[in-house]
């Protein structure tokens, strides 16, 4: 087997970084060798420690393409698997010219505004010259060798927390345009003066001043939190995404025995199937939001345990990395 490396410019910890955590943890449960590689040092310590303690090796190049050829000249036993535009439109121009396998993973679909929305075009038109993959159906027209693969986690099954007197209603991810944020918000508003209710953002974004000045005195902002954390003190996920792929969230969130509220963007439906794994909203408007929350919120716990108990279910089934890894080591190996 040759080694994997999973090539990355990462300065947050979001989607992608939770998706690179649980590719590392297959692979070396299935003792393929596997490495991670940066294209530059942007002091993502959540993300170096989280390998560390898988003891996952990893390092950081210069932030130049060239220090990629001369990291992969040196050997043609490397396999490279990218995620993200940047490191997709480097990774793959390079082992054009170096003659290495790459695999790309293409996350989401989001077309950005300016700098972004160009390199996703670039990212887009150089998918050719490598073996795509994609978390959403929708997105194969926008590549070409695109293949379906679904996200996936290696189940943890915590123990079931315990009940809190308040409800504790959550936004998971980056504050920014393409996760809506501002829809929590907007949300957390319409409910201001329902007792024992508390709304939570956990992340940080481009949009967090904006937000704050709009919150209401019920929502609470904590930043970047550790995930293993954060579960503990949440009941109910709303993710009012505008774009998504399918959000390593929604997985986690459903390992954690958390009730799960979604916008049917993305793959997101294929795992919330609305009144049965969790609810799904039938549009993106504020007022689907707030029905589906009522909904949740006249449910008794036997209710929302049903929902919870069929997403667990369903995770284990099919999110769980056992396909997934099949489909996987067949493109590694060929």
């Amino acid at each position: 087997m040759r080694n994997l490396v999973l090539f990355l410019d990462s300065s947050l910890f979001g989607g992608i970084e939770s998706h690179i955590i649980e590719l590392v943890k297959l692979m070396q449960s299935k003792h393929v060798p596997t490495s991670v590689l940066f294209y530059q040092d942007h002091l993502n310590h959540q993300l170096y420690d989280l390998l560390t303690e898988l003891n996952c090796p990893y390092q950081c190049l210069g932030g130049s393409a060239l220090d990629l050829f001369h990291f992969l000249k040196h050997s043609d036993n490397y396999v490279l698997h990218t995620h993200g535009y940047k490191a997709g439109i480097i990774g793959r121009l390079t082992c054009k010219i170096t003659g290495h396998t790459c695999i790309s993973t293409y996350h989401a679909g989001e077309k950005g505004s300016g700098r972004i929305r160009l390199y996703n075009w670039l990212d887009q038109i150089t998918s050719g010259f490598s073996k795509n993959l994609v978390v959403a159906n929708q997105l194969k027209s926008k590549v070409k060798n695109g293949q379906f693969i679904a996200n996936f986690i290696l189940p943890k099954n915590p123990h079931p927390k315990e009940p809190e007197k308040q409800l504790n209603i959550a936004f998971v991810g980056r504050l920014a345009y393409e996760k809506a944020p501002e829809r929590f918000i907007k949300l957390a508003t319409h409910f201001q003066h329902q007792e024992n209710i508390k709304f939570h953002l956990y992340g940080d974004g481009p949009m967090i001043a904006e937000l704050q000045k709009k919150a209401s005195n019920n929502t609470l902002f904590h930043g970047h939190k550790s995930t293993q954390k954060l579960w503990q003190h949440v009941d109910i996920l709303v993710i009012c995404s505008r774009e998504e792929g399918l959000p390593m969230v929604l997985l986690e969130a459903i390992d954690n025995k958390v009730l799960c509220i979604a916008n049917a963007v993305g793959a997101i439906d294929s795992v919330i199937i609305n009144n049965h794994t969790g609810l799904l909203t039938d549009d993106q408007s504020h007022q689907a939001l707030v029905s589906k929350l009522r909904e949740a919120l006249l449910m008794s716990q036997q209710e929302r345990n049903y929902l919870v108990k069929n997403a667990t279910s369903q995770l284990h089934q099919f999110y769980a990395g056992k396909s997934q890894y099949i489909q996987l080591i067949k493109l590694y190996l060929n």
